[in-house]
């Protein structure tokens, strides 16, 4: 009902967006001759009253002359349909507005970009590709919403270089905001070369991504992983150690890593130092971890354990206390094994359940790391959860 009701508002409109347009035409000319409004528009009035939106529909189309005003209360109805999840109905108006002569140049563009949108939504994405590209390349007011909209095409499609293409030229119109975008599209082509074993060409892209975003976090974790599976690990360290004032909610995506390459290199000390500094900044449950780990390695269970315990009772959170557990159950010191082992257990399980990585653009949550989010579509939006079920 509510969906009829908001059907019912927009007809009014179109009933209002008649009547002004004749007032219009009547100021335009000396005499205009009173015309009644047609009887289809009553006809339709009465489909609509039924809940035959279709043909309510058909016959308001066929009765309403096409004005300025009425072009609006079109395009409303059509986006009406489109909410409702009925493109095929938002096409045919689009369609039929297009099929009228008497839009002017402009109207057609945004009926056109209005129609494209409808493809989208309907999954036919090369018609509304068809239509965008050439929608983009003309000098109008909605250019922008066409590139926006084709770059979303590509996106979706994981066209990268005509993504850049388009993104590059929303960068020129719109400014900066695009740069950390781009970014992450030069990365995105940068894992493509990756994959087919082209590294210089991968290379090329990462500085491709500093140049637009000389932050961009996903950059930094690209090139480190290269440089450690090449031996290069002075520079793997470097690139990877540059993520904390990047952003330093992401250094936990670096911990394995630099902890591969330290290991390797004879460097655990400057990994302890480097943590050290990175807990002073911003305390997390993963550098936490990490700083254990290397105090097992450095000095033994027990100043492992006294350094856990403290940092728990400053900054509670399960992994960390699933950690002490597993210290404790490879290193009895009590005879309370029953009791830490259920309590694993349930630690275990409620780990199991809770989202790693989420969105702080739209809230989505889930185990992998996504730099395009799933939920939103933004980019470089998800990071690692934080608090007490956190990282």
């Amino acid at each position: 009902m509510p969906d009829l009701a908001l059907l019912a508002l927009i007809m009014v409109a179109m009933l209002a967006g008649y009547l002004l347009g004749r007032a219009e035409k009547k100021k335009k000319k000396e005499h205009f001759p009173e015309q009644p409004l047609s009887k289809e528009y009553f006809v339709g009035l009465n489909y609509l009253l039924n809940e035959q939106t279709d043909e309510a529909i058909e016959t308001f189309i066929k009765a309403l002359d096409l004005n300025n005003d009425t072009v609006d209360t079109y395009l409303a109805l059509g986006s009406l349909f489109c909410r409702r999840g009925e493109v095929d109905k938002s096409i045919r108006v689009h369609q039929d507005l297009l099929a009228r002569p008497s839009l002017t140049p402009l109207q057609s563009i945004r009926v056109q970009l209005e129609l494209a949108k409808d493809y989208m939504t309907a999954g036919l994405f090369d018609r509304a590709e068809a239509m965008l590209v050439d929608l983009s390349r003309q000098n109008h007011e909605y250019r922008v919403d066409a590139l926006q909209q084709l770059l979303r095409i590509y996106e979706r499609e994981k066209e990268w270089p005509q993504a850049v293409e388009i993104t590059e030229s929303l960068r020129k119109l719109c400014g900066e905001d695009y740069a950390p975008r781009l970014a992450h599209l030069y990365c995105e082509i940068a894992e493509d070369k990756l994959r087919l074993n082209d590294r210089s060409g991968a290379r090329k892209y990462i500085r491709a991504a500093y140049s637009r975003d000389k932050n961009c976090v996903r950059a930094s974790l690209i090139l480190g992983r290269m440089e450690m599976e090449e031996g290069r690990d002075r520079d793997a360290i470097k690139a990877l150690q540059k993520v904390s004032y990047q952003d330093n909610r992401y250094v936990p995506l670096t911990l394995d890593m630099l902890e591969t390459v330290c290991h390797r290199s004879d460097q655990q000390r400057a990994l302890g130092s480097y943590l050290a500094k990175c807990l002073n900044e911003k305390p997390g449950t993963a550098i936490i971890l990490a700083m254990t780990a290397q105090l097992m390695n450095s000095r033994g269970e027990v100043s492992a354990m006294d350094f856990l315990t403290g940092q728990l009772r400053r900054q509670p959170s399960l992994r960390g206390l699933n950690a002490l557990m597993n210290i404790q159950l490879n290193y009895p010191s009590e005879p309370s094994l029953t009791s830490i082992k259920l309590l694993k257990e349930v630690t275990d399980q409620m780990l199991v359940s809770k989202p790693v990585y989420q969105c702080f653009s739209c809230g989505f949550a889930g185990k992998e790391m996504h730099w395009h989010c799933p939920g939103c579509h933004e980019w470089g939006t998800l990071a690692p959860v934080q608090g007490v079920e956190g990282e």
